[in-house]
This record gives structure tokens, sequence and C-alpha cells, in this order.
């Protein structure tokens, strides 16, 4: 075998161990495994995974472009620590991304789309793990958006997204607010599935900017249990009423 095979044969499992360390740490970081702001030092990391440093840094730069990982001069990768106030301008952003996207998408939606997005709502609904649940919250949300095929804004999103996943996730201790998140996914959906673009984006805005009420109250030292739950349901009566589709 030449050179360049054994390099090229080499390639899979280097991006192998990569993709394996980054999905770990990641999923550490969500659920909190990692708390933020503690440091990631690579030679524990390393030890931990049993890998060399370099598929552990490349995870860690790949987690700084997520926002998950902060790396400073002096100090090295740390995980993202979130003030309220930091929270509430990535929730904004999210809710301005996040509702152009779906004004995009809308037109372009097929009941195909509905059928994938109603399949994610549903499993959400029967699942009783928080950390699959999470999963299937950002599913439903890309879901409903990917009929805009906007690559680059679908990154973006992501990344203001996931700085806030793990509080959101501290929020799902919180039956009501799950219960009450399910239903505006559904009613989101709805507006979706008549292509009510005006409806399906206040819906969709008012959804992502009351969790930013609650994670508020989460900042301000209130425990999730005791985080008043939103103060009315959302309904696609909320928006002007559907047209009939064409």
């Amino acid at each position: 075998m030449s050179a360049d095979a054994a390099g090229l044969s080499k390639a899979p499992k280097k991006q192998a161990r990569q993709a394996a360390v980054l999905d770990a740490l990641r999923k550490d970081i969500l659920d909190g495994l990692i708390p933020p702001g503690a440091p990631l030092r690579q030679d524990d990391l390393a030890a931990a995974h049993h890998v060399s440093k370099i598929p552990v840094r490349e995870a860690l730069l790949h987690l700084v472009a997520e926002g998950l990982v902060h790396l400073e001069p002096n100090r090295g990768f740390t995980v993202a620590a979130l003030g309220a106030q930091d929270a509430e301008e990535l929730l904004d952003m999210r809710a301005v991304l996040e509702c152009h996207m779906l004004r995009l998408a809308i037109p372009h939606m097929s009941d195909a789309d509905i059928g994938i997005a109603t399949r994610i709502v549903e499993e959400a609904e029967a699942v009783e793990e928080l950390g699959r649940w999470s999963q299937l919250n950002f599913a439903f949300h890309a879901a409903i958006s990917a009929p805009a095929k906007r690559h680059r804004l679908a990154g973006l999103i992501r990344q203001v997204s996931n700085p806030t996943d793990a509080y959101v996730r501290v929020l799902l201790t919180n039956a009501n607010y799950r219960g009450q998140a399910e239903r505006e996914h559904r009613a989101i959906l709805s507006a979706c599935a008549v292509r009510n673009a005006e409806a399906a984006t206040a819906l969709l805005d008012q959804h992502i900017r009351q969790t930013g009420v609650l994670l508020a109250d989460v900042f301000a030292g209130k425990t999730a249990s005791s985080a008043a739950p939103h103060d009315r349901p959302l309904a696609a009566a909320d928006g002007p009423k559907s047209p009939r589709r064409r």
C-alpha cells in the first residue's frame, strides 16, 4: 500500500474519533454534566476519551463555533456561561432569525414537510427522557424552517440557539413548561399546515420570547418549578384567520 493510500485509509478513523469526542462533549455540556464556566483541559479530556489531544482540540474548536465553549487567552477552553442579558439577547436574535426563515419557508412547504414536523411533535409528546425531548424540540424548529433552504441562516440559528439550550433544559423540569411548549408547537404547526405565514410567524415569535421570560426567572434565582407558566396559551386564533388553501 502506498503512503498516500495509507493516509487516506486513516482519514475516516480520525474523523470518526473527532466526531465521537465532539458528540460526547456536546452532550455532557447540554446535559449539565460539565457546568457553565468549567475549564476544559485537553490532557484530561484526551485521557477520558482514550484519544490524543488532536481530536479533542478540534472538537473544542468546533464547540467554540457552536457557542457552547469559550476560548480565552491564557485561560484556554471553558464551558460558555451566560448571564441574563446574554440569554435575552440570544433569544431576541433567535426570534428574529427563525421567524424570518419560517416566513421564507412557508410558500415552499409541502404536505410531506408538514408530515415530518407532525411526526417530530408526536414523538416529543410521547418521549420521557428530557435530553431527547430537547433534541426533538430543536428538530421541530429546524423542520418547519427547512423548506426555505437557507443553509447559512440555519447554521446561524443553530449558533445562537446552542448557548441557551442547557438553560432551557432546566425549564423542562417544570411539567407546565413542557406541556405548554408542546401545545405551542401544535398551534404553530396548524398555522403552517394552512400556509398562514402571518399567524405562524406571530406564534413562533411569542413562543420563543416567552421562553426568554421564563429563563429570566431562572437567572433571577427562581427554580424551574416555581417559574410562572406562560400567561396564556398560544392558539392559532391569536393570529389572523387562516385563509383557505388553494
